[in-house]
């Protein structure tokens, strides 16, 4: 395996980590003449928008039905303890693709905006590099939501960031995308698909042009305006002819996601990273699934994601690809019904977490555990489930695993290997047993093993009015969820040295810029956050 020596957080330039990865990996891609010999499987990495772990039949579900997804639950493996280590939308995105907490970046627990710039370094090694780097095809379709441009690119503004009728970069494609179609972000302005680095559809004749949040601080730079907690109110003026209608975003993405996969030659891997648009806000299902579900349309807005998954699992049948193809299906958070403090989400009786705590936003388990399901025929076993602890972070270091490619110091900082969990097999490499969870508010939990401590004394989630602190609850929370999985009794004061352990284990964690080892070739169990 290759190594890169070097000072821990020391940047390494991408073109650096390239050109010594693919030295590293150059028989295997002498061998791409022949895919299957070099064991190079094509990748499907489905991320679904705010769908939270009781929304799909083959996680409990009874008033709702999702039988393309159950599929992929029949036919391969469902993880019970896998989480997004963030409870919104961008610290997800980031973790997933950079396999870094979003915490230790200038964004912090909190999501971007039509203003910000990408958060993602240009120097910093993605999944999308690792998998172009092996010699894959790589496209990401669907929401972005990681920012786009950069302070330095031409027609920057401080107050209202990248100039949308310019080519926006940097972007998807320099984090290691060969292709792009999709969208910034959903439910914010604008309103626009964006393909490879332009606006699609925009007229020269009718500008766009973003205007401000006209709260004190929101005209500041994305450095220094309001952050946690708090979601941008911009507006968009101008660029009409490029803007989307709601109800047709789902059945656009899937129709571009299965003619890119066609597309597709049998002579090179892909890796598709399809990130959805459903089930997130404004519930807006296509006029067809209206009525489809006795939950109502947050139920019908489930059905259209489920005929989605289907239409791209249909897709990879007929060009003959399933069986050499790994299907990966997640969230990038739990659901939410309303954005204020709510113990046990439902609708019409649908418990949208499950029994889980908690929703988006929001650091308790339904805030954060997610379905994850991998499919790989004749590699993981059909209609298994596996228990491993499982962060979303820890794509990069599993992919990484499984090319033999060892990840440089400053990348990959919080990715654990799960390999061993997805195809039965020792681990090559530490695995996970802890793990750090962040709030939309910022509020910081750290797990490991059944215990999970949370420092503070609510979710850390949307409210419309701030929580005041009760001087007569601990300042803390402490559950065991080997016993407690609801988070229904907190323990903080009846383990006080738990507590003290857990609390060191975070502030390691905060200390050393990492929670996975750099030397990651070591098999023995470490006590990771």
């Amino acid at each position: 395996m290759l190594s890169f020596p070097g000072k821990q957080n020391q940047e390494i330039p991408k073109v650096i980590l390239r050109f010594a990865i693919i030295a590293t990996a150059a028989t295997g891609l002498l061998l791409l003449q022949n895919p299957a010999a070099a064991d190079r499987p094509n990748v499907v990495l489905i991320l679904a928008d705010d769908l939270g772990y009781g929304d799909l039949s083959c996680y409990g579900a009874t008033k709702v039905k999702t039988p393309n997804i159950d599929r992929l639950a029949h036919e391969g493996r469902r993880f019970t303890d896998a989480h997004s280590p963030s409870s919104v939308c961008t610290p997800t995105r980031y973790n997933l693709l950079t396999g870094r907490y979003a915490w230790r970046t200038w964004a912090q627990s909190s999501c971007v905006w039509a203003n910000d710039p990408l958060l993602i370094n240009e120097d910093r090694l993605t999944l999308g590099d690792l998998f172009r780097d092996q010699g894959y095809r790589t496209a990401c379709i669907g929401k972005w939501h990681l920012g786009f441009g950069s302070p330095e690119a031409p027609g920057w503004d401080d107050e209202f960031g990248p100039d949308y009728n310019r080519a926006l970069r940097p972007g998807p494609r320099q984090c290691g995308f060969d292709y792009f179609w999709g969208f910034p972000h959903v439910g914010q302005h604008p309103h626009i698909i964006i393909e490879n680095d332009r606006v699609v559809g925009l007229d020269p004749n009718d500008p766009m042009r973003i205007t401000p949040d006209k709260r004190p601080g929101y005209e500041k730079d994305y450095l220094h305006r309001p952050r946690n907690g708090w979601t941008a109110r911009l507006g968009v003026q101008g660029g009409k002819a490029a803007r989307y209608e709601h109800k047709d975003l789902a059945q656009m993405l899937t129709e571009r996601a299965v003619s890119w996969v066609k597309e597709q030659s049998n002579q090179q891997p892909f890796f598709l990273y399809l990130a959805h648009r459903n089930i997130h806000s404004p519930l807006a299902p296509n006029p067809k699934f209206r009525g489809e579900s006795e939950i109502g349309v947050y139920g019908d807005f489930l059905a259209e994601l489920d005929w989605s998954v289907g239409e791209v699992l249909d897709a990879l049948d007929e060009a003959k690809l399933a069986n050499d193809t790994i299907v990966l299906f997640t969230s990038d958070n739990g659901a939410v019904v309303k954005y204020e403090p709510m113990d046990h989400a439902t609708i019409n009786g649908h418990a949208v977490n499950g029994s889980l705590r908690g929703q988006k936003t929001d650091v308790y388990e339904g805030g954060v555990r997610v379905p994850l399901i991998a499919r790989w025929p004749k590699h993981v076993s059909a209609g298994s489930d596996d228990d491993s602890l499982i962060a979303l972070t820890d794509m990069l270091a599993t992919f990484a695993d499984f090319f033999g490619v060892d990840l440089p110091e400053d990348a990959g900082e919080d990715s654990f290997s799960f390999l061993g969990a997805l195809r039965d097999q020792p681990a090559r490499q530490p695995t996970r047993d802890a793990m750090v969870n962040d709030s939309f508010g910022g509020t910081l939990a750290i797990r490991h093993g059944d215990w999970k401590l949370i420092l503070g004394q609510h979710g850390g989630g949307v409210s419309k009015e701030p929580i005041p602190y009760d001087a007569s609850q601990p300042p803390g929370q402490l559950f065991h969820l080997g016993r407690d999985i609801r988070e229904a009794s907190n323990v903080y004061e009846q383990y006080p040295a738990d507590v003290q352990k857990l609390t060191a284990l975070l502030d390691r964690c905060r200390e050393e810029g990492r929670s996975a080892p750099a030397d990651r070739t070591a098999t023995q169990k470490t006590t990771n956050p």
